[in-house]
């Protein structure tokens, strides 16, 4: 159970502060309430995510912030692995899809790695990058940026330099 005040993680919407918790009615015929977390997203603060308490698939979306130290630890474990890339660029578009929907913050890396490394690649060989991988790759910084700089108190855009450092450390 969450508490109000709490910073949690909720997927793609990201990082969000659980503003309440409350009963609403959100049917049409309003006539069954239910409880509620309502989350505030600290990158669009005018926005608000009801997030039924009694959905285990929605709520499982939700986690507390990592620390310095889980972080850490993340990179290490992800580093050296690599998603495969696909070919077909609609199968891409939707395994890759699937994976920031899902916003597991090791798979995020994963991620962005097999498409900045294929970016580059592309650059390389004088191809374009498609737009579609383009914005796939940052959505994906996006969010892990976000959490990163809010648990490690650093600026966003220093995000990847610390993951960058990190990975080499170990190296």
């Amino acid at each position: 159970m969450f508490q109000i005040g709490q910073v949690v993680s909720y997927g793609a919407t990201g990082i969000c502060t659980v503003e309440d918790i409350r009963y609403e009615s959100l049917s049409r015929a309003g006539t069954r309430k239910q409880e509620f977390y309502v989350l505030r997203p600290i990158a669009t603060p005018t926005c608000t995510t009801f997030v039924p308490t009694t959905n285990s698939q929605l709520t499982g979306k939700m986690r507390s912030i990592f620390t310095k130290e889980q972080i850490d630890n993340l990179i290490d474990s992800v580093r050296g692995q690599q998603l495969d890339w696909i070919d077909d660029t609609r199968q891409r578009a939707e395994r890759f899809g699937q994976i920031l929907s899902q916003g597991i913050t090791g798979d995020l890396l994963k991620l962005i790695s097999c498409l900045y490394l294929e970016k580059m690649a592309r650059g390389k060989a004088g191809r374009k990058f498609c737009a579609t991988d383009e914005k796939l790759l940052s959505s994906a910084e996006r969010m892990v940026s976000e959490e990163f700089s809010y648990a490690l108190q650093i600026p966003k855009n220093q995000v990847s330099s610390y993951i960058a450092e990190k990975m080499e450390q170990a190296s």
